[in-house]
């Protein structure tokens, strides 16, 4: 094969693989907040690329030097309502540090502001930031 034909063949091969990024499952997953079942998620890049400007997830995690971990969630859906929770316990603490730009949230709370199931999913099918 000539080396001409060889560039074209890779040129060829490239723009192919690079189709496929677009292609798959993919779903935009805004913020829902479901008061019924004490809960409350969503994607972090469906509720930044929203055409509306009231959604949001936020996740704040805090050490101190003493040895105190804290972390607390705070969601606002598209109609403006919201829900937050709040924890202190380490494995909880553990899985909202793992939380990304591109993250799916979904979090179980006591009904009183205590934080009890923490999901965390990283998935090609996520909406990512744009």
């Amino acid at each position: 094969m000539s080396k001409k034909n060889a560039a074209i063949a890779l040129g060829l091969a490239l723009l192919t693989g690079s189709t496929s990024a677009w292609a798959g499952f993919q779903q935009s997953t805004p913020v829902v907040i479901t008061p019924a079942n004490n809960c409350f998620g969503g994607s972090l890049g469906s509720a930044r690329n929203s055409a509306d400007n009231l959604q949001y997830l936020h996740v704040s995690v805090q050490a101190s030097v003493s040895g105190l971990y804290h972390a607390s969630v705070y969601v606002r859906d598209a109609s403006g309502a919201s829900a937050s929770c709040t924890t202190t316990d380490l494995k909880l603490i553990e899985v909202l540090r793992s939380v990304t730009t591109d993250s799916f949230l979904m979090v179980y709370h006591n009904g009183a502001g205590a934080c009890s199931t923490i999901e965390v999913v990283q998935a090609s099918s996520s909406e990512p930031k744009q």
